[in-house]
């Protein structure tokens, strides 16, 4: 929470986690009455860059007035593993030592599960901690987005004087537990909490409903026997369902793959461009249309070739730019360029949906290293895992020595994965491996002429 003298501005960093570990980031901002008629605040919206929020991947809310009189506004993320949750907490101030070592755990043992999380606060830098733009979550160039000489004139004395953060975590069983550190100052914070866990005695008379049901029926499968011994008719086999071609990995799928050995999902793999982004790898789209806003001059099969050595890892993406014409600082233009990708409608449904029931999701994409990596980190995506980049294995799909790359590094059987894909060729690469395959078609075709399982959005993917 800031404090900032008898002109009162309170922001207030609130972690939630979920019984499996996933969770929500807040970074609320709120203020009084006194504050709301400064002329410094007057338009909140605008300092705090409510677009760039939504496209670093947080969702922005103005919540209107709280009972004490303050107008709130708030910005959330959220993790799809703890793992994730250092990631986020770092795209809440420029500073890389502000949140440290920000850790989840989750034990499990009967009947109880016991939570806690561990990080360190390091607010030394002081006012200097707000001033950097990358990512642009929540403040960004200097303080509130104006210099400190004008808000010290504003305010009347020392911002620093009165500034205090507040922590808020929330762990199952546990309840809000708070944590005030003054600007200028560090902390450590261990907070923990113990949930009764009834899954077990639940699952112990599961077990037990079970064997007596088992026990039941061999019993009466035995008199069955006795009685009816002599007159015991052989059963037909039972016919498919002639909707099994329909189902990824159905037996009777018409997609040419190697034999299977297993029937079960263990890793689903998808491409990042086209099933999470709005906007394809395809260079023809959406980077040549950016390389001509920018000033670039290159006729189309030129900036393709280079795309394309690019992303076999032979051209950075500062050479790119500078082929292309695209003139200026290659780190900027990245940042640029990567934010001008928009999540596809559902994506995190489907994400949160594939972690709560388990599914790992690993990529494998045709992309530059940088902007790969770069989306990765706007978005919180570091729980995909394996991440396999052309520009870092060499090779591109339909390459099959791409998918290889990935099943070497997950330690999964092409038999247990599941690829989802909009590029024909590449899912034809990963059948003949024996992977199951998912044509996502978000084009005009009603009925593409394929020999895979096709969905057109996420949402039926998770149905099935």
């Amino acid at each position: 929470m800031f404090l900032v003298a008898a002109c009162n501005l309170q922001i207030k960093i609130t972690i939630n986690v979920q019984e499996d570990g996933t969770g929500l980031v807040s970074a609320g901002v709120g203020l009084d009455p006194i504050a709301q008629d400064q002329d410094i605040f007057a338009d909140l919206e605008t300092i705090l860059r409510t677009s760039d929020l939504a496209a670093s991947g947080w969702d922005f809310e103005a919540t209107g007035k709280a009972a004490d009189g303050r107008v709130w506004y708030e910005a959330s993320k959220p993790f799809l593993s703890p793992e994730d949750l250092q990631n986020i907490l770092e795209e809440l101030t420029g500073s890389p030592t502000a949140f440290n070592d920000w850790e989840i755990s989750i034990d499990s043992t009967k009947p109880k599960r016991t939570y806690g999380i561990s990080g360190k606060v390091d607010l030394r830098e002081g006012f200097d901690l707000f001033t950097d733009t990358e990512l642009s979550v929540l403040l960004e160039e200097p303080p509130l987005g104006i210099s400190l000489e004008k808000l010290e004139a504003e305010l009347g004395q020392k911002p620093e004087d009165s500034v205090m953060m507040k922590v808020v975590v929330n762990l199952p069983g546990a309840g809000e537990q708070s944590y005030d550190i003054p600007l200028g100052q560090q902390r450590s914070i261990d907070a923990s909490g113990e949930n009764i866990h009834r899954g077990n005695q639940i699952l112990g008379w599961v077990i037990w409903a079970l064997l007596a049901l088992l026990g039941l029926a061999l019993l009466m499968t035995a008199m069955n026997w006795l009685l009816d011994i002599r007159h015991a008719k052989k059963q037909p086999p039972r016919r498919p369902s002639p909707t099994a071609s329909t189902i990824p990995g159905s037996l009777q799928s018409p997609t040419p793959a190697v034999p299977q050995q297993s029937s079960s999902v263990r890793l689903l793999v998808v491409d990042m461009h086209i099933v999470l982004f709005h906007q394809s790898n395809d260079p023809k789209d959406h980077l040549t249309e950016f390389i001509r806003r920018k000033g670039g001059d290159l006729d189309e099969e030129e900036i393709i070739e280079l795309y394309r050595q690019g992303t076999l890892g032979r051209l950075s993406s500062e050479d790119f730019w500078k082929q292309v014409g695209v003139e200026g600082d290659s780190l900027e233009i990245d940042k640029e360029y990567v934010r001008s990708f928009d999540l596809r409608p559902g994506a995190k449904d489907f994400l949160q949906t594939m972690h709560k029931r388990g599914v790992p999701i690993g990529v494998v994409t045709n992309d530059f290293a940088e902007w790969s990596h770069a989306l990765r980190d706007l978005y919180g995506l570091h729980g995909m895992q394996p991440w396999v980049v052309s520009a870092e294995s060499g090779v591109r799909k339909p390459d099959p020595a791409a998918f290889e790359i990935l099943r070497k590094a997950a330690a999964i059987p092409f038999q247990s994965c599941l690829v989802i894909d909009g590029s024909e060729n590449a899912l034809d690469s990963a059948a003949n491996l024996g992977m199951k395959t998912v044509y996502f078609n978000t084009g005009t075709d009603i009925n593409p002429s394929t020999s895979h399982p096709v969905v057109r959005k996420l949402s039926e993917f998770t149905r099935r």
